[in-house]
């Protein structure tokens, strides 16, 4: 049976002011995130695809690179519909590690190191700083974790005693009677003595809640935690001359599989698949309908710790756009990475084009080249001191970690209206519900929930399949298409972490 909405979009206010060139039936291939990078290698060749501290990654370099470990986390335990922990900053080591991953058909697992215990509590393998690892371990302990990749995201320093990079770890990290060379190490010596936290008591048959005191462990027994260096990795075991020419691919992901999967603060989980992701890209894509320059770059300061950050790197990918990684986050650095890469198009959150707007003016002459800036809905102050500080369109927008970051936008164009979250992008659907009655809409004009459907919405709970998303934002609706947030209406996705 035919949807209504698909039979019938001239009904969805708003198209009229669609850019000329954006279609609202936006075809979207029923791709994987693989498949979609296989492309891009294909397409782009030896352009630049990941820039981050000077170093440059190029299109079929990051396939080549994403295609070679993901052997190396098969043998580290990672199977199809596993958990891969990424408690990264933003690096190209992060985007190739999610890349091996979705070959395998894992889960990909973002946080911050603050929510390390929630990020970990189902992950088989964890990709986390070096400098951090002796606080991930003591964290607490983790029954499904195999393998720990440690990447080094600190600028490599020769310090006064001339220790050179490629040494073994500082005795901060490593205790003294750990061995620190080979490529793996055990995470035994860096989790606290079995004295100093005791394992609660287990429930068994129709015993009562846990208890108190300590108690022997039943857990099945479980060998070290391993803990393998990210450039040890890339490194071709001497048993497998050619192991990307002997591995086996058939066990690969489905567009239905899960890619991203996301802990929101209210306990619940969200759960992005591949085609809700490749969906994502291709509108934030189709919506950019003015005329691209001939090698785009994009300068993002909304982490990968957020599902939004993963989106952004993959439209990036499917435009064939330089990605400009800010490892150290902060104004002054993205200022910094700006100077040497001159990005034309800026994705920030409004806090953070505040901070930015605080540097001196000659520090902000970095953001000359910049053409486009997208952020959320800003207020009149900020609006006016973007735009009076930079040459360059605003596009607001708005979408919430349960659709992949994407909804709604203004287009790039004289009749976006500042203030709003815009119009609904390609495929999308948008509806102002009353407020406790989600089947209920509101008269014209009137405020009400925000309501939202379209194929880059993932899985939540309380969410039928192909339901209509609560949003728990109060919101209301022109007649002309535009949306306008009120305030935070206290629901599930309205706990979702900000950019």
């Amino acid at each position: 049976m035919t949807d209504l909405f698909e039979r019938r979009p001239p009904e969805e206010p708003g198209l009229r002011f669609y850019a000329s060139g954006v279609p609202w039936h936006l075809p979207v291939p029923r791709d994987t995130l693989p498949d979609l990078l296989d492309a891009a290698a294909h397409r782009y060749g030896s352009r630049t695809a990941l820039a981050a501290r000077g170093n440059r990654t190029g299109f079929r370099a990051l396939r080549r690179a994403a295609a070679r470990i993901a052997p190396a986390l098969t043998r580290l335990g990672l199977r199809r519909g596993d958990h891969l922990a990424l408690l990264l900053p933003d690096c190209p080591e992060a985007v190739v590690l999610c890349h091996a991953a979705w070959r395998l058909g894992a889960v990909v697992v973002p946080g911050r190191l603050s929510d390390s215990r929630r990020v970990l509590s189902r992950a088989v393998v964890a990709a986390v700083p070096r400098e951090r690892l002796g606080e991930i371990a003591a964290s607490g302990d983790h029954g499904f974790l195999r393998a720990v990749v440690t990447v080094e995201t600190e600028p490599a320093r020769r310090a006064r005693t001339g220790r050179r990079r490629d040494e073994g770890p500082r005795t901060a990290d490593v205790p003294r009677g750990e061995p620190s060379a080979g490529p793996a190490r055990t995470v035994a010596a860096l989790r606290p003595a079995p004295q100093a936290r005791p394992v609660p008591a287990q429930r068994s048959g129709s015993g009562g809640p846990y208890g108190a005191t300590a108690a022997r462990d039943v857990r099945p027994a479980r060998g070290p935690v391993h803990i393998v260096a990210y450039r040890d990795l890339e490194r071709r075991p001497p048993d497998r001359p050619d192991a990307l020419r002997d591995w086996d691919w058939s066990g690969g992901a489905e567009p239905d599989d899960v890619a991203v999967l996301v802990h929101r603060r209210d306990g619940t989980r969200v759960l992005l698949r591949h085609r809700n992701v490749v969906a994502a890209a291709h509108q934030i894509v189709a919506w950019q309908a003015a005329p691209a320059p001939r090698r785009p770059r994009l300068l993002s300061l909304v982490p990968q710790s957020d599902a939004r950050g993963i989106v952004l790197v993959t439209a990036a990918l499917l435009a064939g756009a330089r990605t400009v990684l800010v490892p150290e986050g902060g104004p002054f650095a993205a200022l910094r990475a700006a100077r040497r890469h001159a990005p034309t198009v800026l994705v920030a959150s409004p806090a953070d084009l505040r901070r930015l707007l605080t540097r001196p003016a000659h520090e902000r002459e970095a953001l000359a080249t910049v053409r486009t800036v997208v952020t959320a809905p800003l207020d009149a102050a900020t609006g006016e001191r973007l735009r009076a500080a930079l040459d360059a369109r605003v596009v607001e927008a708005h979408g919430p970690a349960a659709a992949a970051g994407v909804a709604l936008a203004n287009p790039p164009t004289a009749d976006a209206r500042p203030g709003t979250a815009g119009l609904t992008v390609p495929r999308t659907r948008a509806r102002i519900a009353v407020e406790g009655f989600p089947d209920v809409d509101v008269l014209p004009g009137h405020a009400g929930e925000l309501l939202l459907r379209g194929p880059q919405i993932g899985d939540h709970p309380g969410r039928p399949a192909g339901g209509w998303l609560r949003t728990g934002l109060l919101a209301v609706r022109g007649p002309d298409g535009f949306v306008t947030l009120l305030r935070d209406g206290g629901g599930r996705d309205a706990a979702a972490p900000p950019h």
